[in-house]
């Protein structure tokens, strides 16, 4: 599913080298179909794609310095076919409830080994 990611980044002053090493890192992710630097301040960069925005973020923090996640959404570019609209929507509805998750970490029980004698009373000892 296409994105819109915008990312906030700190530029030192109107800076274009840092404005294009941001590019490049924003490019060089797979999935990205687009980006471009908006904002009033030309400080935002904007990804549209299949892409991760945690990593592309932490990417522009290694590289770059300061870099804001500032909204993930879908593209406003993606449309829904026609025929798609038509189909109706199945008359009956399946509700799926899920148990909630276990906070509880339960320890796997051990088998310790018993030891059982033939003769009730009776001393295995050769010796005696």
């Amino acid at each position: 599913m296409k994105q819109k990611v915008v990312i906030r980044l700190s530029f030192n002053g109107n800076d274009q080298k840092y404005r294009t090493k941001a590019l490049k890192i924003a490019v060089s992710q797979s999935g990205v179909e687009s980006a471009a630097i908006t904002g009033d301040g030309k400080n935002q960069l904007e990804v549209v794609g299949e892409v991760d925005a945690a990593t592309l973020t932490s990417l522009l923090r290694k590289n770059l310095g300061q870099a804001d996640l500032v909204s993930v959404g879908p593209a406003g570019g993606d449309k829904k076919p026609p025929a798609a609209a038509a189909t109706p929507a199945p008359a009956t509805a399946t509700v799926i409830q899920s148990q909630p998750g276990s906070y509880y970490y339960t320890y796997p029980s051990y088998q310790y080994p018993v030891y059982q004698t033939d003769s009730y009373g009776q001393s295995n000892c050769s010796i005696m």
